[in-house]
């Protein structure tokens, strides 16, 4: 049985990838976490009442999210999903609690999701994958969003050096960043509210929605288990859905 384990079930990508695998006639167990609960009547879906914003006790979460019960397992994946982008504003007009939220949601979580999934399931003789889910922004200077950027960098740069690691491993877990691209979420919907003068950028954002150039939750979540499902596509540790 494969085991998925995804984070921010609640709306978009990851409610988009939970649909796309319990529409699939497989054996398989979801086990997904996020504040809001999806409310979805599958017995192969479990949910975690899970606020990856609140710091305190993280490793305990995930050490729950991570507990199975003895058996034999064909594939255990990690996916890294949950996000936020924070306020939208320079660096000088924010508030200490802005970059604290936003890089616990971006980079501690996963990274510390990360640390207990390898732990658990290090030396366990199966395929087991980490998926983190990064932005084209960890690459870019992108006014009003310097703690995003930011913490989606440290992310790209986690998951490199873990990767790294992994070569070492007698059996090593395949460890992934996808920049997923510009997708019609939530998120998308709230970078469109922002003003132009703290957030430069607002007019190409606009576009992007005016002109249908984004691209649906439902769409990612499939290229996104492409990734998962075919490893002639997972060439580099840094992986982008664009190319798909």
């Amino acid at each position: 049985m494969d085991h998925y384990f995804i984070t921010g079930v609640s709306s978009g990508i990851g409610l988009a990838l939970v649909k796309e695998l319990l529409s699939q006639e497989q054996e398989l167990s979801i086990h997904g976490c996020s504040r809001r609960d999806p409310s979805i009547g599958d017995p192969r879906f479990h949910f975690y009442k899970i606020d990856l914003s609140d710091s305190s006790g993280l490793e305990k979460k995930a050490t729950d999210f991570f507990k199975l019960q003895a058996g034999l397992f064909n594939r255990l994946i990690l996916i890294n999903n949950a996000g936020m982008l924070g306020d939208v504003a320079f660096v000088g007009e924010q508030q200490a609690e802005h970059y604290i939220a936003t890089f616990t949601v971006n980079a501690l979580a996963p990274i510390i999701f990360s640390e207990v999934f390898i732990k658990q399931f290090q030396n366990t003789d199966t395929e087991k994958l980490i998926f983190n889910i990064s932005s084209g922004a960890a690459s870019k200077d992108i006014e009003g969003w310097a703690a995003y950027c930011a913490s989606k960098s440290a992310l790209d740069r986690f998951t490199t050096v873990c990767a790294q690691e992994q070569i070492h491993k007698t059996h090593p877990i395949g460890v992934y960043s996808i920049s997923p691209g510009v997708i019609d979420t939530a998120m998308q919907a709230e970078i469109r509210t922002a003003s132009k003068e703290k957030f430069p950028s607002l007019d190409r954002f606009l576009a992007l929605h005016q002109n249908g150039e984004l691209l649906s939750a439902e769409a990612t979540a499939g290229k996104i288990l492409s990734l998962v499902n075919r490893a002639d596509l997972r060439h580099n540790t840094l992986l982008s859905l664009r190319n798909l």
